[in-house]
C-alpha cells in the first residue's frame, strides 16, 4: 500500500493486490473504511457479524465498498491483473496498529 493522505481522522491510501493474491480477514475497532475501486476488480469477504458468516463481494472498477467499524473483511484478488483500491479510513484512530487478524491469506 501507499500512503496519500493522512491527518488526525483520516488516512487515504492506495492499496494494490497483485494477482493471485489477498490480504489476512480482519477488523479494526476504531475506524471505518470505504473503497474505491479504481483498477480491475477483486473479491471481498465481508461479515458485520461473526467471521463464519461471511458473504463474498465481487467488486469491479469504479465499485465503492463500505467496510463498518469492527466487521470482518478480506480482499481477495483471483484475476489476471492487479486491483488498485483507493481507501478512506476514518475514525478515533488510522494506525496500523489498530488490526485484528483471524488469519492471513494463503496464497500469499
Amino acid at each position: 500500500f501507499y500512503n496519500l493522505f493522512t491527518d488526525d481522522f483520516v488516512k487515504v491510501k492506495e492499496l494494490i493486490v497483485s494477482p493471485g493474491k489477498g490480504l489476512s480477514f480482519q477488523k479494526h475497532y476504531h475506524r471505518s473504511e470505504i473503497w474505491f475501486v479504481s483498477k480491475g476488480s477483486c473479491i471481498v469477504n465481508y461479515s458485520e457479524g461473526k467471521p463464519e458468516e461471511a458473504s463474498e463481494n465481487i467488486l469491479k472498477k469504479e465499485d465503492l465498498f463500505l467496510i463498518k467499524k469492527e466487521a470482518w473483511h478480506q480482499i481477495v484478488n483471483s484475476n489476471d491483473e492487479p486491483c488498485h483500491i483507493i481507501e478512506i479510513q476514518y475514525g478515533d484512530k488510522t494506525t496500523e496498529e489498530d488490526i485484528e487478524r483471524l488469519y492471513y491469506f494463503e496464497g500469499n
